[in-house]
């Protein structure tokens, strides 16, 4: 082969390209921005960087977690959010692989003469021509890959906080929960001593203590299963933040208050939801994708069109000249994938549209989910449970001074137990509605009550 050839193949990738270095850290920068503003936290999970992370998740559990807390910490330990983020690392280099010519093609042929004479020579280098205007619509499709990936990934992880931070509260119900079981276990044991008391004065018998101390067995009973269902909300904590440590171990810093109260338009919810949900615009992105797929199928009608330099030696005789190779879109015409590419795209409009829906019924049931439960939970703290005590105490005092038997103060106490662990239970239904309608609108409720705020003084 002579040197024109050699140096033909030495100056192709000059000719038709450079080398491209796959680079996917502006990606995670965009994808921790999209999760920073979905979920108020401020740092996640970067492949490659797992002793800056741990680093960060050690700092965070010294001095005990809050719920925000908790948050940052499954954000960056979280072994599935760890191991999805790397399909934005995966997306970036399809893309750059859109980006790549495909390697030219070398043809050599060496004659020899049976009967004498000389050596007869071809040799030649192809490259597929056609790419050169396809290359640029295969990047924008790429590019609108890599970037619905990046939402589908953050939205995923915006998903992972709201569920940590309902882990996080149905810890905490169920140590408030074990608590109660607690307080009612001294309540019954005071009624128990109450009735020993009056059976050694003759006014109540055997048989009334006798069932009045299998209530308190009963209830030390329940005291160890709620105690186990604290610990048990606690392993579960560890779960999602992706440790392996004695649940034990963690010490949580907020309690049970007074609970969120606040009033927010389902209008205004809707608005922002729509323009922050992570999952709207990745089906937004989704459809830009199979959009830019149409024209980029109806452009691969011709598939392969070869251009190059063919060089032929006979003895002393050296020519060198252009070459051409094609296929001829004669029966494939590549009719069947623009067809799938254009279902696809309607398909994707489809599905845009059933996200939308679901995510305007998403955010109308978690308003309305959080003011009921705030309304509950307003009546049993200032109401029922005033009640509840207000009867037990009645019924002791006219148990005492003998005007009722013990069974109208154990269906006093009974009513009291009860309105107790329901308070408990409507309790962290009004903390779990709380992430659940960050994850219904995409923002959390800081961002809401602010933006709130803020419109309304725009409008005063």
């Amino acid at each position: 082969m002579k040197t024109s050839v050699v140096k033909a193949i030495i100056l192709m990738p000059l000719l038709f390209g450079c080398v491209h270095v796959v680079d996917p850290h502006p990606d995670y920068r965009k994808t921790e921005q999209e999760v920073i503003a979905a979920t108020g936290a401020d740092a996640l999970y970067e492949p490659g960087e797992e002793a800056l992370a741990q680093a960060r998740v050690a700092s965070l559990l010294e001095g005990g977690l809050s719920s925000a807390e908790a948050v940052q910490v499954a954000l960056l330990n979280n072994a599935t959010l760890k191991g999805l983020l790397h399909e934005v690392g995966l997306s970036r280099a399809d893309a750059v692989q859109a980006g790549l010519l495909s390697n030219p093609s070398l043809d050599a042929l060496l004659r020899i003469p049976i009967g004498g004479g000389a050596l007869a020579t071809e040799g030649g280098i192809m490259q597929n021509l056609i790419e050169l205007w396809q290359i640029p619509w295969r990047r924008k499709v790429a590019e609108a890959k890599v970037e619905r990936t990046v939402l589908s990934v953050a939205h995923h992880a915006a998903l992972l906080a709201s569920q940590t931070k309902a882990t996080y509260y149905q810890a905490l119900a169920a140590g408030a929960a074990a608590a109660v079981e607690k307080e009612n276990l001294k309540t019954v044991e005071e009624f128990l001593k109450l009735t020993e008391e009056r059976r050694d004065a003759g006014a109540a018998t055997q048989v009334d203590v006798n069932a009045v101390r299998s209530v308190v067995v009963e209830q030390g009973v329940r005291v160890r299963a709620a105690e186990f269902a604290a610990w048990d909300a606690r392993r579960r904590v560890t779960l999602v933040l992706g440790l392996a440590g004695d649940p034990a171990d963690i010490e949580f810093v907020e309690t049970f208050s007074e609970g969120p109260d606040f009033e927010l338009d389902f209008g205004f919810l809707l608005e922002v939801a729509q323009k922050s949900r992570l999952d709207i615009r990745a089906a937004i992105k989704n459809v830009e994708v199979f959009e830019k797929t149409v024209p980029l199928e109806k452009r691969l009608v011709w598939r392969n069109v070869e251009g190059g330099l063919t060089e032929e030696s006979d003895g002393g005789d050296v020519s060198l000249g252009p070459s051409l190779n094609l296929s001829l879109p004669i029966f494939d015409q590549n009719q069947a994938r623009i067809a799938r590419a254009e279902y696809r795209y309607a398909q994707a409009l489809r599905q845009l549209e059933g996200v939308c829906a679901r995510v305007t019924q998403e955010v109308r049931g978690a308003q309305q989910r959080y003011a009921v439960v705030r309304d509950t939970v307003g009546l049993f703290r200032s109401e029922l449970l005033p009640l509840r005590e207000s009867s037990l105490s009645l019924a002791r005092e006219s148990f005492v001074a003998g005007k009722t038997g013990f069974l109208s103060v154990l269906e006093a106490q009974n009513e009291l137990i009860a309105t107790r662990r329901t308070y408990v239970d409507r309790m962290e239904e009004l903390y779990l509605s709380i992430p659940e309608l960050e994850a219904a609108c995409g923002r959390p409720l800081e961002d809401l009550l602010k933006v709130d705020v803020d419109s309304r003084k725009g409008d005063e």
